[in-house]
């Protein structure tokens, strides 16, 4: 199969989200299964060129009528050093002067105080549609030959492309499948009515009434009825993206889904072990080597004590970049650092992620358990932000809040603490609990979407009803297990490890679930 995947990032190139470790690992791992595979994606002033080998640059300039403009978009064909898959680079200057995938980051903001850090790229409708213009117009460069069986879109940022495809009769046997990573607000980069999906999009009224969230325009939808095929990130996301009553946390999404009975396809992610595995310090990037399948857990708690003696280095610290540290951990109350109990936070700083639970629940934990400690590390809402930084004064000592994104910190947060929390209302799928069982470090999660994958009491902890008194009964309940009945922790910490290791690999997921709905799609043009 000639096979393009469509993303706005992918680990290794340019990161943001969860997209862009599904968009390396299908890539890779379709490569693997001897698929031809290519992927599409902009050109970043944060692309990271060392990961890639250019092919041919410029090899082709091409001019797409948007917005009532003649923009001018150049190409570069490349190759994935670690993937060893085909790239096309897509160069503009409404992305290449961008230092983030999605928002500002804290220099735009000083450069332009109107573009706040962790705020939406004020011209988001402008990139999404220009990019899937594009790749169609790529298209018609290139040979009937060359055409592509399945276009693979990863989310709403790329989810115009099926409706432009449709008006091709070149691409009449191509088939389209649109994951969705998250429906939740904010994520759906709809267009605000008609009107504006016109000057966007140059499709007919009819084209765009058929899509209608409300006075929206979905891309999602547009997708749909170009015969796209959805997909989604885990089972039971797929299950919450049909039920009605999940109206608000999908922006009226899952009513229409349901009502029109719009299928949604759930392929729960799978992670790439090689590139975390613990047990080569190459690979792991810690400091130190350990084994959680095998309950050898003395690297990890070496690694901790190499990362609490950094915590309270400010000059060590200072030359890790992209990190900005709040507050800090002392250790000095217990014998040493392994008499203390450590939980982490790590993942985007929103509204989703279910840190307005966290932030309410650590003063009644930090007060009741003098031996309990918290590492938190992200960016993102500068509200949440602010509200850990008081958090971090105000209990000196208990908490360190380490704002940035740098994937030592990233990795050694996760790896170096006993448990992990991850409160989010709604989780289309969730990595970060993965990371954390491959690290020996139990995920604590409200009980929603893929979070449903970590099985209670056995890979991890759920919890329902994500409220402040429920995640501080539930982090009561694990900090007395780890003090009392330590073996039952090491016991799922082992579980955990080896579950993840065993079931959830992306070369299982795509070699046994997307390869099939891909031939199927081929063979029967429907699922």
């Amino acid at each position: 199969m000639i096979i393009w995947v469509v993303s706005m990032e992918c680990a290794g190139i340019s990161e943001a989200g969860g997209v862009k470790n599904v968009t390396f690992s299908l890539c890779k791992e379709l490569k693997q299964l001897k698929q031809k595979v290519c992927l599409f994606i902009p050109i970043y002033k944060c692309t990271d060129w060392n990961n890639v080998t250019i092919l041919d640059k410029d090899f082709l300039t091409i001019n797409v009528n948007h917005c009532k403009k003649n923009e001018v978009v150049s190409f570069t064909k490349a190759l994935s050093l670690e993937g060893n898959f085909e790239i096309i680079f897509i160069n503009h200057p409404s992305f290449s002067q961008k230092e983030g995938v999605y928002t500002y980051t804290a220099n735009e903001q000083r450069e332009n105080p109107e573009h706040q850090k962790g705020t939406g790229h004020v011209d988001t409708l402008f990139k999404d549609s220009l990019f899937t213009k594009a790749i169609f117009e790529y298209g018609k460069s290139i040979s009937s030959a060359h055409i592509p069986d399945i276009v693979h879109c990863q989310d709403a940022s790329t989810a115009l492309l099926p409706a432009f495809l449709k008006k091709d009769s070149k691409y009449d046997k191509t088939k389209s499948v649109v994951t969705i990573h998250n429906a939740g607000p904010a994520y759906h980069h709809e267009f605000k009515d008609i009107d504006e999906a016109l000057w966007y999009t140059d499709f007919t009224r009819n084209e765009l009434c058929v899509a209608l969230n409300s006075q929206f325009v979905e891309p999602f939808l547009l997708a749909v009825n170009s015969g796209a095929c959805l997909t989604t990130v885990s089972e039971n996301y797929a299950k919450e993206l049909r039920d009605p009553e999940n109206y608000e946390t999908t922006q009226g999404l899952s009513k229409i889904f349901y009502e029109k009975n719009i299928p949604v396809i759930g392929i729960t992610n799978g992670i790439d072990y090689g590139r975390y595995n613990p047990t080569d310090i190459t690979i792991s990037k810690l400091p130190f080597a350990f084994n959680p399948e095998k309950n050898d857990l003395d690297g990890k708690l070496k690694a901790r004590e190499l990362f609490l003696q950094k915590l309270t280095n400010d000059v060590l610290l200072d030359q890790i970049k992209d990190i900005k540290k709040y507050g800090f951990i002392d250790s000095s109350e217990k014998d040493n650092s392994r008499d203390l109990i450590y939980i982490a936070y790590h993942g985007r700083i929103t509204s989703q992620k279910g840190l307005s639970v966290l932030v309410e629940a650590i003063p009644a934990i930090l007060q009741n358990y003098n031996d309990v400690r918290f590492i938190i590390n992200g960016q993102g809402e500068v509200g949440i932000e602010a509200s850990l930084i008081e958090l971090s004064s105000h209990y000196a000592g208990h908490i360190v809040f380490l704002n940035g994104y740098n994937q030592e910190i990233a990795r050694l947060t996760t790896a170096s603490c006993d448990f992990i929390v991850l409160p989010s209302f709604f989780e289309p799928c969730g990595l970060e609990d993965f990371i954390a069982q491959i690290y020996g470090t139990v995920p604590v999660a409200h009980k929603t979407g893929g979070l449903c994958k970590i099985q209670n009491e056995k890979t991890g902890f759920l919890y329902d009803n994500n409220t402040e008194k429920a995640l501080i009964a539930k982090l009561s309940e694990i900090i007395a297990i780890k003090k009392y009945s330590s073996e039952i922790i090491n016991k799922i910490i082992k579980q955990g490890a080896v579950h993840v290791h065993k079931n959830n690999s992306w070369e299982k997921i795509v070699k046994e679930k997307y390869m099939p709905l891909f031939k199927q799609l081929i063979k029967l043009g429907s699922v």
